[in-house]
């Protein structure tokens, strides 16, 4: 008796320990709901204590507990479209920090809005226009923190301001870049330059400004890739030379 006594403890306190572990566990991997609370005021508070506009708000929580585990608050504002940032807080309630300054002082949320537009602007002009010939992406380039800007044709953060307007016209002219690549069948040059002085007539036609284009294309059955190819030098005369040139470099 007093041996399966002793058993049934050891089976008991074994299932204590599972459920202990589990819960442990689940505490760990998706946190809990009075500590979501905790978090989110915890992160209201202290972005209206530091920051002054009344109109931030949460918009979003994720508790990223495999590799992070802090509840991150996304806030923004309703008067600044640009003011969107993260505030991270453990599961007790302490501030560890918040993207303030990397997302809206150094206004790269103001250069991805304006990326972003450009990108679908460039989408809804040109896609339909050359489904199955061109697949099309683009880019505003923007400056690295270690590039000197005076060698580097992108996008100073410095020169942008918070809230500003898009500006896609000026910007894709300066800085677009359309990744162009062309359909998987052989085209010799004469029909890429065709091909791309269509490209550029659509894309005037449509107000879709651009500074130059990534090629990739298939020229007499051979895979041939390109940078750096100039808006002005698609009416070129000798543009189908140039394009050669260029695809054999």
């Amino acid at each position: 008796m007093e041996k399966r006594t002793i058993h049934f403890i050891k089976i008991g306190l074994k299932m204590l320990g599972i459920f202990l572990l589990v819960w442990w566990a689940w505490y760990v991997l998706d946190g809990s709901e009075k500590a979501e609370q905790r978090a989110i005021q915890t992160a209201k508070d202290y972005v209206h204590q530091t920051y002054p506009d009344p109109t931030l708000h949460v918009t979003d929580v994720m508790y990223l507990s495999l590799y992070d585990p802090k509840y991150h608050i996304r806030m923004a504002s309703d008067t600044s479209i640009d003011t969107d940032f993260t505030v991270r807080v453990t599961r007790s309630g302490k501030i560890v920090d918040d993207s303030y300054e990397e997302d809206v002082v150094s206004k790269f949320n103001t250069y991805t809005r304006i990326q972003e537009a450009y990108d679908r602007a460039v989408q809804d002009a040109l896609r339909l226009a050359f489904s199955g010939r061109i697949s099309l992406m683009s880019e505003l380039p923007y400056l690295q923190w270690d590039e000197n800007k005076d060698e580097v044709n992108k996008i100073d953060l410095d020169d942008l301001e918070v809230d500003q307007v898009t500006g896609l016209s000026f910007y894709g002219a300066r800085y677009g870049i359309l990744f162009a690549r062309v359909g998987s069948k052989s085209y010799t040059y004469e029909e890429v330059a065709d091909l791309l002085r269509e490209l550029k007539w659509e894309a005037d036609d449509r107000n879709i400004r651009f500074h130059s284009i990534k090629l990739q294309v298939t020229i007499d059955g051979v895979e041939r890739y390109t940078e750096d190819i100039f808006y002005d030098d698609i009416d070129s005369p000798d543009f189908v030379d140039h394009l050669e040139r260029r695809l054999n470099n």
